[in-house]
């Protein structure tokens, strides 16, 4: 496929939006929120103002607006590694990299423990993502890691502190899967439970603390783009924040999801804050004769204190 600009083109209609999330390039902001529910980018909406639905085309809801200040961009990614490998990349392909050299994306999304002491209701951002996937393996070998933006995930850690979510947050290694029932049960929903189990156990062993289903395709994406697009001025930062809705899977024999409407709307509020704390950060990086001040104390005392 041709490029056009800096990344290359997606399928188009006749109108110039992209065939899935219809945007025109250009037209998207560069400080993005993505969920997999567009119950959940409904529910960010009414914390921006300026809302304005650029898309709805096949539930992948994409909301233009401004978050305290910030030009953001909210979007649902769909359930899963595929969607969210064709969403990430449409949404990608519009964004005004004229206006916005530091594109930015925080997942609000949400998982299932994988800790037995990360708990329903608590937050956990991904440094790192088990690739228990198919899709990862088509944007890079599977020993390339899928890993997150480190100043990207330092925003959300500082943030998490001046939220008083001290207590809820966790940071650690989670798990990017593309089945839900048949890794959930294996023993009645797949030939293969012994394998599946032992996958599980050695997830555990290693200290993974979620299980979700759309990071790995995102933050590979993210490091192939910054690959293709050196020397530009551009650089794509993706991080991941997730609410646990399900509890640690050795603990409860059935699934099981519990998702709070006031717990949702914290870990939204979380990303949206950090986003305008990057945006603040970005602008003192580029400025080239701006010395940068940045209190980080209570980022390093969280994670000290959270990391798994």
């Amino acid at each position: 496929m041709a490029r056009s600009g800096l990344f290359p083109d997606v399928f188009r209609d006749t109108s110039g939006r992209s065939y899935h999330v219809k945007a025109k390039k250009g037209e998207l902001n560069g400080y993005i929120l993505t969920a997999g529910s567009p119950e959940r980018i409904d529910a960010a909406k009414e914390l921006i103002e300026e809302a304005k639905l650029v898309s709805s085309n096949r539930g992948l809801i994409v909301y233009n607006g401004v978050y305290k200040g910030t030009p953001v961009t909210l979007f649902c990614s769909g359930m899963g590694p595929s969607s969210a490998e064709i969403s990430y990349t449409e949404v990608i392909s519009n964004v005004d990299t004229a206006r916005f050299r530091r594109p930015t994306i925080i997942r609000a999304g949400t998982a299932a423990s994988w800790s037995p002491k990360v708990s329903v209701n608590d937050i956990a951002v991904e440094l790192g993502v088990v690739r228990s996937d198919g899709t990862s393996s088509k944007i890079a070998p599977l020993e390339w890691p899928a890993k997150t933006d480190l100043i990207t995930t330092l925003m959300i850690a500082e943030t998490a502190h001046d939220l008083g979510l001290d207590e809820r947050i966790w940071f650690g290694t989670g798990i990017c899967k593309d089945t839900l029932y048949a890794e959930e049960s294996p023993e009645t929903r797949s030939s293969i439970s012994a394998d599946i189990k032992e996958r599980h156990r050695a997830y555990d062993r290693m200290g993974a603390i979620s299980a979700s289903m759309e990071s790995s395709p995102m933050a590979l994406l993210t490091d192939f783009y910054n690959r293709t697009i050196q020397g530009s001025g551009v650089r794509l930062s993706f991080a991941s924040t997730l609410l646990i809705v399900s509890p640690y899977y050795l603990e409860t024999g059935d699934i099981q999801f519990k998702v709070d409407e006031e717990s949702e709307m914290k870990l939204v509020t979380l990303a949206l804050e950090s986003l305008t704390k990057k945006m603040q950060l970005d602008a003192l990086a580029i400025d080239g004769n701006s010395e940068i001040r940045f209190d980080l104390s209570g980022a390093i005392r969280v994670l000290y204190r959270r990391s798994l």
